[in-house]
């Protein structure tokens, strides 16, 4: 899914609660969100947190910028990916993540906000960590589209210091889930660099369809309105 705020938890239960029911809103309840640990720091981000189900990472970014908790935040980054790799296995788990890496922001010439691109190696790590776990047949890939950016706008900045000024206001809310993403096959003929090559391929060619999915539900709840 692209991301636009914190608050997308808890727009994407109220969505799913008023506008399909309470059975929709189960499952809302139960998404296991994937999500930078900055969600457990930040004050004014904190209460967006709380009841939601997480699995918080610290990105590479995050992870270089104290040199002394380095060992500590990776060793935290792969605990989170066990756990995941649990869920997966078990089965049923709809687990939420942001290939992008971070929140939408309003485009400074257009004055749009536009959806970041995602990263194919975020899309593989999921995939990798659920075939590890024996559960690649049955996990399945559906791109989301968010319309929540004015409900809690991010600042301008990216990777500002914890405390940002923030502003909540009232705003009109979208969601689309769009279709699975299903890889093209690779050629069981081909072997060594040529397979790899390949394999390489179909990880750029599944971000690029599930962010042209993304964006084009994006277009239909009006993303580009807001």
């Amino acid at each position: 899914s692209n991301h636009q705020s914190e608050s997308d938890t808890h727009c994407i239960f109220t969505l799913f609660e008023d506008h399909l029911g309470p059975d929709y809103g189960k499952i809302a309840s139960e998404i296991v969100f994937m999500a930078g640990e900055r969600v457990l720091r930040d004050a004014i981000v904190v209460p967006f947190s709380r009841g939601c189900n997480l699995l918080t990472v610290y990105s590479k970014k995050h992870i270089d910028s104290e040199p002394e908790l380095k060992t500590a935040k990776m060793g935290h980054n792969q605990r989170s990916m066990k756990t995941l790799g649990q869920l997966f296995a078990k089965g049923g788990t709809c687990m939420w993540f942001a290939p992008s890496g971070g929140r939408d922001r309003r485009d400074a010439e257009t004055d749009k906000v536009e959806p970041a691109m995602f990263d194919p190696n975020s899309i593989e790590m999921v995939r990798l960590v659920a075939e590890g776990a024996g559960a690649g047949a049955k996990t399945h890939f559906y791109p989301m589209a968010l319309a929540t950016h004015n409900i809690f706008p991010p600042p301008q900045t990216v990777g500002g210091a914890l405390g940002e000024e923030r502003c909540v206001q009232f705003a009109k809310l979208g969601l689309a889930v769009c279709d699975e993403i299903v890889d093209t096959p690779i050629d069981p003929s081909l072997e060594g660099m040529e397979a790899r090559k390949a394999m390489k391929q179909v990880r750029v060619d599944r971000c690029k369809a599930a962010f042209a999915s993304m964006k084009d539900n994006y277009k239909l709840v009006q993303g580009y309105e807001q």
